[in-house]
């Protein structure tokens, strides 16, 4: 009979001692899950440490694929130096509103993985970006012409067309580089020029230009509506701002054709769609099947959280009392064998977590690096930023192992030491010993 009653025992301490691994389990992974990848605060905590936003600006924006998206961005003028042009988008999109907008997609995401909403609504809004092209970059143009070296003109001898052809060729070709983005480095000085010869080089130089086949329709358009508000700073000798009405004129199609062109990406409301820009970027999926998994994963996350931490918890703490109640009245073994079970779970999942501490960081880069292989269109910089980005998210993950691994072990310790101290405790408790 005392041998059954042992061999029931043992199978009895194995089982609870499963049970006691088995929800510890359990416990790290929906404790993760629910402190860290479904807590947008996780998210934009490791974000920010990466210094994300203002790699964006350095790294992303200026990467040489992204060149091009970068230009329309800035409304297609050209930039001289690569400062200027990190200046230019943080003024285009500040850093605080990139910010807002990011975390915003990150708390809609989470909204939706925790069921708070029926839609996923993953973009960013680039209205207000948009809206800032056009006074950035005229600021920006302003300044470069106000930085201009004005040429002094020796002499005009008369004020006949062929006298002034030269200087009209000059303002021509000024004009018709402002209205391609570009901003000359030196300009004729107008105010050497008498009025009423300004007044002729006005008409002959308005004249080519509108005839110039190189300018845009809308450029001429411009040109012709805003012919009186040229004419006044070029009779006044007003050279630099001349050139700054002008680039208004001209600039300003070209400027709208770039903004064109980003808004076509774009969905209803000028936002970027992030689920989109991924199909776009890998050719083996789709918008549709991006959703499709996503929600896929949202139900797996429900089913995990009814199980829940509290399910987890009751799993360790009921099945260590439960191996404990299996030992009485020996109080010794009622302390030890749950002490064993707990500093055995607590030790093993201590050493995983720390060989996911180490391995990890690793595995992560490894997994953006053959992702970045296999997916066309994705720029170095995006990748380089989304991998450091990973291997923070993992390693903090791991240490969502290591510490309550510890803590356990910990409990585990003291209850097995503990059981080599009961004798004063058997004294006063008749019914252990």
């Amino acid at each position: 009979m005392g041998c059954i009653f042992s061999l029931a025992r043992a199978g009895a301490a194995l089982v609870l001692g499963v049970v006691i691994f088995v929800g510890f389990m359990f416990f790290l992974l929906l404790n993760n899950f629910s402190d860290n990848l479904l807590s947008a605060d996780f998210y934009n905590d490791t974000i920010s440490g990466q210094d994300t936003y203002n790699r964006i600006y350095t790294e992303v924006l200026v990467d040489d694929e992204l060149r091009e998206k970068t230009a329309e961005l800035l409304g297609d003028i050209q930039v001289v130096s690569h400062e200027e042009l990190v200046g230019l988008l943080r003024q285009v999109v500040p850093t605080e509103y990139m910010q807002e907008q990011v975390e915003g997609a990150i708390g809609r995401t989470i909204d939706y993985m925790n069921e708070d909403t029926d839609v996923l609504e993953a973009y960013i809004d680039l209205s207000v970006p948009l809206e800032n092209v056009k006074p950035v970059m005229f600021g920006y143009i302003d300044g470069r012409i106000d930085a201009l070296e004005v040429e002094e003109i020796q002499g005009i001898p008369d004020c006949t067309p062929a006298a002034l052809s030269g200087l009209v060729d000059r303002y021509v070709a000024t004009f018709t580089r402002l209205a391609e983005g570009v901003v000359p480095e030196s300009v004729p000085s107008l105010k050497q020029i008498a009025e009423p010869c300004r007044v002729v080089l006005f008409e002959l130089a308005f004249g080519s230009l509108v005839d110039d086949t190189t300018l845009s329709a809308e450029a001429k358009e411009n040109l012709k509506a805003g012919k009186g508000e040229l004419r006044l700073p070029f009779a006044a000798g007003d050279t630099l701002e001349v050139l700054k009405v002008s680039a208004r004129l001209l600039a300003t199609p070209l400027m709208d054709k770039a903004i064109n062109n980003v808004r076509a990406d774009l969905s209803d409301g000028d936002r970027l769609d992030l689920i989109r820009q991924v199909a776009e970027w890998d050719s083996s999926t789709t918008e549709v099947q991006i959703r499709s998994d996503v929600g896929d994963a949202r139900r797996w996350v429900s089913r995990a959280r009814n199980f829940g931490d509290l399910t987890t918890l009751l799993m360790v703490i009921g099945g260590a009392i439960l191996l404990g109640l299996v030992h009485l009245p020996r109080l010794a073994g009622m302390l030890r064998w749950p002490g064993v079970a707990l500093a055995l779970t607590g030790t093993f999942f201590f050493v995983v977590g720390k060989i996911a501490q180490s391995e990890v960081p690793d595995r992560m880069r490894q997994l953006v690096d053959s992702g970045a292989d296999q997916v066309s269109g994705v720029p170095p910089s995006v990748t380089d930023l989304g991998g450091d980005i990973l291997v923070s998210f993992g390693t903090q993950m791991t240490n969502g192992i290591v510490w309550p691994s510890l803590v356990l072990l910990i409990i585990g310790v003291v209850l097995i030491g503990a059981s080599f101290f009961t004798a004063p405790i058997t004294k006063v408790l008749p019914y252990v010993r």
